[in-house]
């Protein structure tokens, strides 16, 4: 079973094409891949993080972390997302994300949050580095800022802490 959902995860094929922007296009069942007890929460969280982005990403997939050897497992919890190829469009959300319970409990913060996190990493699937994704996240957590779609005072202070991530540091310095 646990062979199935690895490879259903790492071996789905598109099979609508390639979608055109805006939600109404989706088919959210492909473009979604989750599993498991939770997979209806989990893709509703998913989809009102995605109908924040500017546009439709290739392909989301659940990953559940506790699946995985423990070495790997402490190298996924620190994460929310992440692509394993550039240029192959699939997003892995981490089941067990701060980010993704937040949105499942109805934040709108954390919607926007991993919404945020979620268009960092299409910017690493469409070949940006470190630093540009992290331009094109804040940009788009500013936005929402601007917009006012976020409390002002929170997103303020997500933003600094973008801001602030050590990785920018040690770039900076080189």
């Amino acid at each position: 079973m646990q062979q199935r959902r690895v490879a259903v995860m790492f071996c789905v094929t598109w099979l609508c094409g390639a979608l055109s922007s805006g939600a109404a296009a989706a088919d959210w069942r492909t473009l979604i891949v989750c599993d498991g007890a939770d997979a209806v929460v989990e893709r509703a969280a998913l989809i009102g993080a995605i109908e924040l982005l500017p546009r439709l990403p290739a392909r989301v997939a659940v990953i559940d972390v506790s699946e995985a050897k423990p070495e790997v497992q402490k190298i996924l919890r620190q994460l929310d997302a992440f692509i394993v190829v550039e240029g192959s469009g699939v997003v892995y959300v981490v089941k067990q994300s701060g980010l993704l319970r937040g949105a499942i409990a109805g934040s709108s913060l954390h919607r926007h949050a991993l919404a945020a996190v979620l268009w960092h990493e299409m910017a690493h699937a469409d070949g940006a580095d470190e630093r540009e994704a992290r331009a094109k996240e804040q940009a788009l957590w500013t936005s929402y800022i601007r917009d006012q779609r976020v409390d002002p005072v929170a997103a303020l202070r997500y933003l600094t802490a973008l801001d602030r991530r050590p990785d920018d540091q040690l770039q900076a310095r080189r």
